[in-house]
């Protein structure tokens, strides 16, 4: 039954008025069966290639230290790859006969099998590399990405990258009459099917390791079913000079196409994929590194994929690029400095922006696609326009912008690429537009344009909210009556000179709005540094005489300046905080302290002599900013206590020290890197607890989580890491004024209740409560959907 249903599903699939197997001139009904296993491999082979990506990524998280970046890196390589196997097909098809290339295909895929029988006796799966692989902890590991994820799926992902160009190929010489292109629609499908049933049926309900054996036995089927096609390839004899498809608008000959065409195609698809990875990257600084949310991008990339050459009627400039502009329009207005969106609004924001702006890229280049026979050129067109992207965002990008600035670099481009296409183009709306669309341009620019000066133009601000949004609302009525007025008269002369003046008052204003989000980052900075690990900048208040370490938007610690306060414990550390509370205790020195989280070292201005504190940073430029030769802030080297610093990733290496037998035997261990929004949720789990319970040094011995967070409520994942480890847990919320004493919040665990007794916490402090049932999170499972704080 569900087999039946299937079939017919992928027969509606490439159905359509004059499309694929309805158009297929067939004696009988054996002819449109002979094509269901190009559309199943197309299907499945989309299908993994998107699974693994999700797959592989949760999978290398936890060893370079589950920065935003990490997910960055590999897609980076999964483009290259993507990109490597649309260049074979594309070499292969043109200089090989199609019963040639099946037959080389065959062989590689077969290659591809033995490959993974040899890796199952080296590794858990094939397809996972076992975690001993340690990247070095000073260096950029962005090409240890690259090495790692290539070496453990590189060749299956090469091989599955070239299904949809090379069976797009020998489905338009076997069936001249149909167009190919809704193949690589249904292909898209297949993509989105696998990132979307990835974060909702299989990372919550199965470990990785049996989510790895599925896909290997998924990858088998997609081997067998490939098989099929190149078997119906060598059969089928191709007729020497078979036309060009005549479906589809686009009517290009291979001489026609000269370099201009692809190189707009390069430049739409790099505009994208720029978009894309950037977006991503902003969503994850502000909540973690997950799935879920390396999916909500990409399934909104690949919508866009799916619509633009499914049919025709999807993309209309009319809609899409006007939707783009408001949705600049709003990125500008939730980023600007003083707000305070909330995450979902935020969310919301960049993602229309993302759908909108791939929907014009990946539209325009569906409007000028080729004939078919051209069609593995015009696809490796795409792959370098995206992996160019990838490359921008995941390489060039750190090394020379200080900030985030590849992502308004990325929206200016696709605006810039769009009046190009659009002056380019003589039925566009830059020579056909009137003045009703120079009125709603306007009224655009009177609405965003206060909003946006506000940050540098003291009169902007003081301006009257309700005089805006009343001329604006002037403007937009003008502007409908004036559509309505030239719809009832088309003869009504075009005014293209006002469209064009407008829309570069528009284009001036959301660059001065992309501009200023930056410019915002850099008032009072004294010094700014970007690594694979985010932006830290140095800020200095000049009033109150001390400086501050901002990772992102997130603050990770303050020191004054002066000497008599230089050694004041401030920031999250003051009086009553949690950690503060363990190490005042006077009864427990001498202390030796772990620390997860450098910051800039304040809880060591609380250090005895005898103590010992040893911190654990990932980041090397905090720790060169906090305890280099020139430190800018210099409570570590002050204190009274001994200071130790163990660079890398603090689970990896309290795991190595556990392996080698030098276990610490922590008295306190304080976990303090969940302060800011993007959370490594590999410190938070079964497993990194197990590994922390090595270094106790007795039952007494307390762990000090900070889990003060803006988006966040991290006390049901505590309660559950309690209940497993049969920890004693204490809530403690004390009140302190903003600046350098901050509100914070921490969970103190131990397995001695009496450990727990802190003079210093008891006003401030109760037993660990929270609404509904405990959540544990291991390195298979982690759901931040439950733990969203509800907008205050």
């Amino acid at each position: 039954m569900s087999a039946t249903l299937e079939t017919s599903s992928l027969h509606r699939s490439l159905r359509g008025p004059g499309t694929l197997l309805d158009s297929v001139p067939h004696p009988g009904p054996s002819r449109p069966l002979r094509h269901l296993p190009f559309a199943a491999a197309i299907l499945l082979s989309a299908f993994l290639l998107f699974q693994v990506q999700l797959l592989l990524g949760k999978h290398v998280l936890p060893l370079f230290g589950g920065a935003p970046a990490v997910w960055t890196a590999c897609l980076l390589v999964f483009q290259l790859l993507l990109l490597a196997g649309y260049a074979y097909s594309h070499a292969i098809a043109a200089r090989l006969s199609p019963r040639q290339q099946a037959r080389a295909q065959i062989f590689l895929l077969i290659l591809s099998l033995i490959a993974f029988l040899f890796l199952a006796r080296l590794w858990p799966t094939p397809i996972t590399p076992g975690l001993n692989y340690r990247p070095e902890a000073t260096s950029d590991p962005t090409f240890d990405i690259i090495k790692f994820v290539l070496a453990a799926i590189g060749l299956p992902f090469f091989l599955l990258s070239t299904t949809s160009p090379l069976l797009q190929h020998w489905f338009a010489r076997s069936a001249p009459s149909l167009s190919p292109y809704r193949l690589y629609a249904l292909s898209n499908i297949g993509s989105l099917l696998g990132l979307l049933s990835y974060p909702v049926l299989f990372e919550p309900n199965l470990h990785l390791r049996a989510q790895a054996w599925i896909w290997v036995a998924g990858y088998a089927s997609y081997v067998l079913v490939y098989c099929i096609c190149a078997g119906t390839t060598i059969r089928t004899e191709p007729a020497p000079n078979f036309p060009a498809s005549p479906v589809g608008p686009p009517k290009r000959s291979p001489d026609s196409l000269g370099w201009s065409l692809p190189l707009c195609w390069v430049s739409l698809a790099a505009c994208a994929s720029t978009l894309l990875l950037a977006t991503t990257n902003l969503i994850c600084q502000e909540v973690a590194v997950i799935p879920f949310l390396w999916v909500l991008p990409l399934s909104l990339y690949l919508l866009s994929f799916i619509l633009c050459f499914e049919s025709d009627r999807w993309y209309h400039r009319a809609i899409f690029q006007p939707l783009f502009v408001a949705a600049t329009a709003l990125v500008i207005v939730v980023s600007l400095p003083n707000t305070n969106y909330s995450y979902l609004v935020q969310l919301v924001a960049y993602s229309a922006l993302l759908f909108s702006a791939c929907m014009v890229c990946h539209g325009e280049a569906a409007r000028t696609r080729p004939v078919a026979d051209l069609l593995t050129g015009f696809y490796l067109s795409l792959s370098v326009g995206g992996t160019l992207g990838g490359i921008f965002v995941s390489i060039i990008a750190p090394r020379i912008f200080p900030n985030y600035w590849e992502f308004p670099v990325g929206v200016l481009a696709c605006i810039v690429l769009v009046l190009n296409l659009s002056m380019n183009d003589r039925s566009s709306w830059w020579h056909t537009g009137r003045v009703s669309l120079a009125l709603a341009l306007f009224a655009g620019i009177v609405l965003l344009l206060p909003p946006t000066l506000a940050p540098i133009w003291s009169a902007a601000a003081h301006q009257p909210r309700s005089l805006a949004i009343g001329l604006a609302a002037i403007l937009f009525a003008a502007s409908l009556a004036q559509y309505f007025a030239e719809r009832a008269q088309p003869a009504l002369p075009h005014n293209p000179i006002w469209v064009r003046a407008a829309a570069r008052a528009m284009l001036a204003v959301l660059t001065a709005g992309l501009v200023i989000t930056q410019k915002a980052e850099f008032y009072n900075v004294i010094a700014r540094s970007r690594n694979f690990y985010g932006v830290l900048s140095l800020v200095e208040n000049c009033q109150e005489h001390y400086l501050a370490l901002r990772h992102g938007k997130t603050t990770h610690g303050y020191q004054y300046q002066d000497p008599q306060r230089a050694l004041l414990a401030t920031g999250y550390y003051g009086p009553h905080s949690g950690a503060n509370a363990v190490i005042s205790d006077s009864s427990t020195h001498p202390l030796r302290v772990g620390l997860v989280g450098m910051g800039v070292g304040t809880l060591a201005a609380l250090a005895q002599p005898g103590d010992v504190f040893r911190f654990y940073e990932i980041s090397p430029d905090v720790y060169k900013w906090s305890y280099g030769q020139r430190p800018y802030f210099t409570y570590l080297q002050n204190s009274r206590g001994k200071i130790e610093v163990a660079l890398g990733d603090a689970r990896l290496s309290l795991q190595d020290e556990a392996a080698r037998g030098l276990h610490q035997n922590f008295d306190l261990l304080v976990l303090d890197a969940f302060s800011s929004d993007a959370i490594p949720m590999h410190l938070l789990t079964r497993e990194a607890f197990t590994i922390y319970q090595q270094h106790l040094r007795s039952p007494r011995s307390v762990i000090a989580i900070h889990i003060s967070n803006n988006t966040l409520d991290l006390r049901p994942v505590l309660a559950g890491i309690a209940q497993e480890f049969s920890f004693h847990a204490l809530h403690v919320t004390p009140f302190l004024p903003n600046g350098p004493l901050s509100q914070s919040e921490w969970v103190l665990l131990s397995h001695d209740p009496t450990a727990l007794d802190l003079p210093d916490a008891k006003q401030d402090s109760e037993p660990l409560l929270i609404n509904g049932k405990p959540i544990l999170w291991t390195d298979d499972y982690c759901n931040l959907l439950g733990l969203l704080r509800p907008r205050q």
